[in-house]
């Protein structure tokens, strides 16, 4: 192998726009400028972001290069260097690949090696309903694999130069951050699907939810982009309602407030006339039509305001079906469907800390006890009188996840999944986790408690499977795996006949 000290080589991380080649043509002309000024040789680039082994190298002052097979010859005023297009090259002086691997929370280890560079775009890729996102953090490794070099890894485009003569590693950077990635995430579905710059239309109900999705609009729009609506009816409180005006002054949103019940009432008597009961709409009738009542008027907002509508949905909401069709289950872009409860409270305080205010009000946030949580105000869908989510929050949060592929196993159906959760519950191994607290303090380490509550996670999630079809694209941010998996809903099937044993050796365990 040739000495790689007297070679300038640059790398440029740009932001990959998928169907816009002129776009992409002048990033890296400016990444050229960059590389002329600097009196590189030779100039790396991802060129795409499908596939690891398209590289775009440019051969500067002067420089040669010649294509042979996967391998390129780099000509030099002083050596003839030969770079292998690949992963694993050993055979070459150096090799290079594009590192597709999207920003994750979770993320898995790059493979590397010495004399290695690994190119990380900066975008998003749109797979239909995922749309995943690139966070940068291109590297350089020389004669061992700490890295020489490395560029930014918050989704921002970089440039450098590299000096394979200094020999000492580059200085380990922070990885991006959840919020980051959101706000890079819908920034760039915005520019790319949205270049109209529409008004984002939210629902404002003053819950979580939305308050942390209004947060991340105006964080990535500006407060000028964005209106909010509070539609309330006899179901909604007063802390949640003062929550919503609270969240719209704090966030200098504009925010229209009304009432849903005359249209409420309104339903209820045309259904007299296609001869339906006059009590016909009650229970989850009610609490549906309440719901696709306020997508109806959002979805006619939007159209006013020449504008669209974001979904406030979560992961575990989504993963249950926990949403009503045509209801609050519309919009646009779903940008927190990909994050638990748990990750949101998470969420919430870092949006609090970046943005100065409390703009997520803190009494929708739990106080976590030795003897569990503390609410002051718990979730709740609001849309009758005294209801809460029926979620067992943070058991629920870990069982979703486990049951959607997060544990970094190979792809499973949600009832395989269950069967070797349901393995270490009967085998003693489950309650002793971390996650055993949390399955204690909801009493479910009384087996046949244990086995009906999964019983109800894993048919939730098997008959929502029509309803994930339908739902609007989301900021994929799970972990490699899931992200990995792009056919999103997973269809319902058979629980089959070890899922039905071990759900009977439970109930009769306890």
């Amino acid at each position: 192998m040739r000495d790689l000290s007297r070679l300038k080589l640059a790398i440029g991380q740009i932001q990959i726009v998928e169907g816009r080649p002129s776009k992409n043509e002048d990033a890296i002309g400016h990444m050229v400028e960059h590389a002329l000024a600097a009196g590189a040789d030779a100039l790396l680039v991802p060129n795409s972001l499908v596939d690891e082994n398209d590289v775009r190298i440019l051969g500067l002052n002067d420089s040669r290069i010649d294509v042979v097979g996967s391998t390129i010859e780099l000509d030099t005023c002083t050596e003839t260097y030969t770079i292998g297009i690949g992963r694993d090259r050993k055979d070459c002086d150096l090799s290079v690949y594009c590192d597709l691997d999207p920003f994750t929370i979770s993320p898995t280890k790059s493979r590397i090696r010495e004399r290695q560079i690994a190119l990380r775009p900066v975008g998003i890729r749109d797979l239909g309903k995922k749309i995943i996102s690139f966070d940068g953090g291109t590297s350089v490794t020389g004669e061992s694999i700490e890295p020489l070099c490395l560029l930014d890894n918050t989704f921002r485009e970089d440039f450098a130069l590299v000096d394979f003569a200094s020999g000492k590693p580059a200085k380990a950077a922070a990885p991006a951050s959840m919020l980051d990635a959101l706000i890079h995430g819908m920034r760039r579905f915005d520019e790319q699907a949205l270049p109209f710059m529409p008004k984002w239309i939210i629902g404002l109900s003053g819950g979580l939810d939305s308050a942390i999705t209004a947060a991340l609009l105006v964080l990535a729009f500006g407060s000028n982009r964005v209106i909010a609506y509070n539609m309330a009816t006899r179901f909604n409180s007063d802390t949640t309602k003062s929550n919503a005006s609270s969240i719209a002054q704090k966030l200098n949103i504009a925010m229209r407030n009304g009432s849903i019940e005359d249209l409420v009432v309104c339903l209820g008597s045309a259904l007299v006339q296609y001869g339906y009961a006059p009590d016909a709409l009650k229970g989850v009738v009610l609490e549906n039509a309440q719901a696709r009542t306020r997508g109806n008027l959002l979805a006619t907002f939007a159209a006013l305001e020449d504008g669209v509508v974001v979904n406030n949905g979560n992961r575990i909401e989504c993963a249950l079906g926990y949403a009503t069709l045509y209801g609050d289950a519309i919009g646009a872009l779903a940008p927190i469907a990909d994050l638990t409860k748990v990750q949101l409270f998470d969420l919430a305080w870092q949006i609090n800390e970046r943005m100065g205010v409390e703009a997520v009000p803190k009494n929708l946030l739990p106080k976590q006890t030795p003897d569990g949580l503390i609410w002051q105000t718990r979730p709740s869908a609001e849309l009758a009188n005294g209801q809460y989510d029926p979620m067992k929050w943070f058991y629920h949060d870990w069982l979703i996840s486990r049951l959607q592929g997060d544990d970094g196993g190979s792809a499973r159906s949600i009832p395989e999944a269950a069967c070797e959760i349901m393995e270490r519950y009967l085998h003693a191994r489950l309650l002793d986790t971390p996650v055993g607290s949390w399955i204690k303090y909801y009493g479910l380490d009384e087996p046949r408690l244990f086995a009906d509550d999964l019983h109800w996670i894993v048919t939730s999630m098997q008959r929502a499977a029509f309803k994930r079809v339908q739902a609007p694209p989301y900021l994929a941010l799970a972990s490699p795996a899931s992200v990995r998996a792009e056919l999103g809903p997973q269809a319902a099937c058979e629980l089959g006949p070890h899922y039905e044993s071990l759900m009977r050796k439970i109930r009769m365990s306890g």
